[in-house]
């Protein structure tokens, strides 16, 4: 798995490349951990455009993403699932709990609303 930021006002936008799976879970969780704290962090886009699995780990980690967000009256967001990563959250309901977009500008607008 690639990791990659871009910061567009308050929000951090981290693009992924490859699959999210147990491997990997722990260097995703590091890296948002080093911005979650961060006072002028509004919120965070996970653009899985670049994604094609996510496992039960990786479900779990953005599920626990999402809830530490919340907490801290931040934003989350997912964009750009398609195929099999889709379909996982479709079929886990999540879908009906997540904000998931087509794209990262249309979770920034949602986000500015």
């Amino acid at each position: 798995m690639n990791l990659y930021d871009q910061k567009i006002g308050g929000f951090l936008i981290l693009a992924i490349t490859g699959n999210i799976v147990l491997e990997d879970t722990t260097k995703l969780k590091e890296h948002v951990e080093q911005y979650i704290e961060d006072s002028s962090l509004e919120g965070i886009i996970i653009n899985c455009e670049n994604v094609k699995f996510i496992d039960s780990s990786g479900l779990g980690l953005i599920v626990s993403i999402y809830k530490t967000l919340k907490k801290m009256d931040k934003k989350f967001a997912l964009t750009a699932l398609s195929g099999r990563t889709l379909e996982i959250f479709t079929l886990t309901k999540l879908d009906n709990i997540l904000t998931i977009t087509k794209d990262n500008d249309t979770a920034l607008e949602i986000f500015k609303t």
